[in-house]
């Protein structure tokens, strides 16, 4: 049998200057097999980037050993730390890298282009929702600004009824990064719904509601949770609009 292959994530071809954290999704518990010296930052000609990891004493790995937080140099993202080379943007606007990993005998790569930093918090008023059909599985999908940060997209947003009950839901980000689907464990009952985000949920350059993480130290703004209303689509409607249109064209009829 075919072992899965290592993955890395955030996926979107093109991610900001200043994105905070990549993962490292592994097959089985890949901490005994991972070696920080086997994961590179490659720049157009191939070149390794010097130094654009944060090192910490202890790495971040999920509960089940199965997922890597890479953190990037945060001296390498932020404004205004000096002239220092170790300052020096880890990510070139306009340019395009390569995240490479090697681990269980495979290696995994992504490429992205790099765009502009994302420097602004979080605003759900931003956000569209396309509402499901009531009585159907279909996914509420909501679309974002930005880039999300897929891990926390999982953890942190949720589903309320009508009467606040916890609507069962599994949360999947586009590749893009752009859009979550919300797929319910039972079907869609009809009446506004509330789509409930957690204070911790980020964008991957790690900005927040309320709160962006590369901000001006006198700036006021702590962060916060968020909520959207939504109502899943009545089927009714269309019914109801099918046998006006059916009496219509059979009263067009007799008229004639």
């Amino acid at each position: 049998m075919t072992e899965i292959p290592i993955r890395i994530s955030p996926q979107a071809k093109v991610l900001p200057a200043n994105t905070l954290r990549f993962y490292i999704h592994f097959p089985r518990p890949g901490e005994a097999h991972f070696d920080r010296e086997r994961l590179w930052l490659l720049n157009e000609e191939e070149q390794v980037v010097r130094d654009p990891f944060l090192v910490l004493s202890q790495e971040l790995w999920s509960p089940d050993g199965r997922r890597l937080t890479v953190l990037m140099e945060p001296g390498r993202i932020k404004r205004g730390l000096g002239a220092d080379p170790a300052h020096e943007p880890a990510l070139v606007v306009g340019r395009s890298y390569s995240l490479v990993a090697t681990a269980l005998g495979q290696t995994a790569r992504h490429t992205f282009r790099v765009s502009d930093p994302v420097l602004e918090a979080l605003k759900e008023t931003c956000w569209r929702i396309v509402s499901p059909t009531v009585g159907s599985l279909d996914p509420a999908v909501v679309h974002f600004d930005r880039v999300m940060d897929a891990a926390l997209c999982e953890n942190e947003i949720g589903v309320r009824t009508p009467y606040g009950e916890v609507v069962h839901t599994r949360v999947l980000l586009t590749s893009d990064g752009t859009a979550a689907q919300l797929i319910p464990g039972h079907r869609w009952s009809a009446g506004e719904h509330r789509l409930v985000v957690s204070e911790r949920l980020e964008d991957v350059c790690g900005n927040r509601l309320g709160e962006a993480l590369d901000h001006d130290l006198g700036a006021v703004g702590r962060p916060r949770a968020g909520m959207i209303k939504f109502a899943p689509r009545g089927r009714h409607v269309l019914v109801c609009l099918g046998l006006e249109l059916e009496a219509v064209g059979t009263r067009s009829s007799a008229s004639t």
